[in-house]
């Protein structure tokens, strides 16, 4: 992936095409393909796409039955989706099943090692897409299969090497949030978040008291630490590979942005200790809509949860902007996530319907109106409708001005073990910024050269 420089705040300039592409490309659990046989019997983790039988079109009117996999991130699938999908398509839905993300990674490995055809379509993100894909486990999608109008990043989050590998099922970046009501009993003003990484600690600072903290992250696992580290890395101008898949993470930026998160903790105490326990950003999410934290840097989900009925908070006390940034006005991480389809599958025409009808716009507006998440196309981003349902799409389309990326690669589920242990040491002071970059950059050379030998 390239590591375009932010430039210069447009929070006012108009959403175009060339803008929605510049984002670059949500967590993994710890079976590896290191060493595994691939879908043709040859290729290990590191061997070449194994999908004999070539990228694969449209059928003219596929048919027959699907099999689903996804997580749990998106209720509207169960609950009106399959149905209308049905109805459209004549396909029928045979089993539709969701598991906790976290549980996924483990079950595909074991699923596609298997050659398994019981199940067509799987949920997948970047890492997955590019692990599974290179492994020749995933079918390769022709361009024809594509809708015209996907945005970059959602592209991103199902493609690996220039092959796309599935098609996406909503977009999604970080921003921050922040509850206005405290910020106004705090003496701040409550329209206007932090703009840089110093506002943003003594903001932190004014919000953390009684019990309360001005800041909450989720670190409670091994995807929530490394995704929080390559935030603050982002921010602070770092990038974790050069154009050779390098680490350069322990640069003095990296190193730098490190210490600046665990300042939050350990010198200027404004981050909430929970922070790393907690391991879901659904969690994440209902602390805030309670009110029990000022700032969280969240998904687009979080309008919504803080918004619906129950919460503490609604849509006028809601605040939402850009993530302040260190040596950069600005930078955030991508969670987009897809479907793709199994190599083994027996029904790869009907469980390409599934894929496309999902990125259709009816489905894209019901996500953005019901789920809160971003949707994947153009077209439906630009709809206002869509800006009056979702009112922090304003961000998102500020922030397409600035580094968005996740580094998605064959190694992600890997490495994701590997940095959690690292980052959670020098949280705690177990070891130095600089010690635990260092010997995280050692080790991730080494997965580096396992993958790409």
């Amino acid at each position: 992936m390239s590591s375009p420089k932010p430039r210069s705040a447009a929070p006012g300039s108009p959403l175009t095409r060339r803008r929605l592409l510049q984002l670059g490309g949500v967590a993994a659990g710890a079976v590896t393909l290191a060493g595994c046989v691939s879908a043709n019997d040859s290729a290990g983790a590191g061997g070449a796409d194994a999908t004999s039988d070539g990228p694969l079109s449209p059928g003219t009117k596929p048919g027959g039955e699907i099999t689903i996999v996804d997580d749990n991130t998106n209720k509207l699938f169960q609950a009106s989706t399959i149905a209308a999908f049905e109805a459209a398509t004549g396909i029928k839905v045979k089993s539709y099943t969701q598991g906790n993300f976290n549980d996924l990674h483990d079950r595909y490995a074991t699923l596609f090692s298997a050659q398994d055809s019981s199940v067509d379509v799987v949920m997948t993100w970047a890492g997955w897409s590019a692990e599974f894909g290179q492994a020749g486990w995933l079918q390769e999608l022709d361009a024809s299969a594509v809708p015209a109008d996907l945005i970059q990043p959602a592209l991103d989050a199902v493609s690996w090497k220039g092959k796309v590998y599935g098609l996406p099922k909503f977009s999604s970046v970080q921003t921050m949030f922040w509850n206005k009501s405290l910020f106004q009993s705090a003496g701040l003003d409550p329209e206007t978040g932090p703009q840089t990484w110093d506002e943003f600690v003594t903001t932190a600072k004014a919000l953390t008291t009684g019990g309360r903290y001005g800041y909450t992250c989720d670190m409670g696992n091994a995807a929530g630490a490394y995704q929080n580290f390559l935030r603050v890395l982002l921010l602070n101008g770092g990038d974790m590979y050069d154009a050779d898949y390098k680490p350069t993470f322990n640069s003095e930026a990296g190193v730098q942005a490190l210490s600046n998160l665990v300042d939050l903790l350990q010198v200027h105490k404004v981050m909430d200790p929970a922070s790393l326990q907690i391991s879901n950003a659904s969690d994440l999410a209902d602390l805030f809509a309670k009110g029990s934290t000022g700032i969280v840097f969240n998904w687009p989900f979080q309008y919504a949860t803080a918004t619906a009925g129950g919460s503490a908070l609604n849509a006028s006390t809601v605040g939402n902007g850009l993530i302040p940034g260190m040596a950069v006005r600005s930078a955030s991480i991508d969670g987009s996530e897809g479907f793709a389809i199994s190599r083994f599958s027996k029904n790869k025409e009907a469980a390409l319907a599934w894929l496309q009808f999902v990125t259709g716009a009816p489905v894209q507006q019901q996500i953005v109106q019901e789920e809160g998440w971003f949707p994947v196309t153009t077209s439906v981003l630009t709809d206002p409708a869509s800006l009056a349902a979702l009112p922090v799409l304003d961000t998102y389309q500020q922030s397409t001005d600035y580094v968005t990326k996740r580094w998605g690669t064959p190694w992600s589920s890997e490495l994701d073990q590997l940095m959690s242990v690292q980052i959670i040491d020098a949280m705690n002071r177990k070891s130095t910024p600089k010690e635990a970059l260092d010997t995280l950059a050692t080790q991730t050379q080494a997965l580096v050269e396992k993958y790409l030998k």
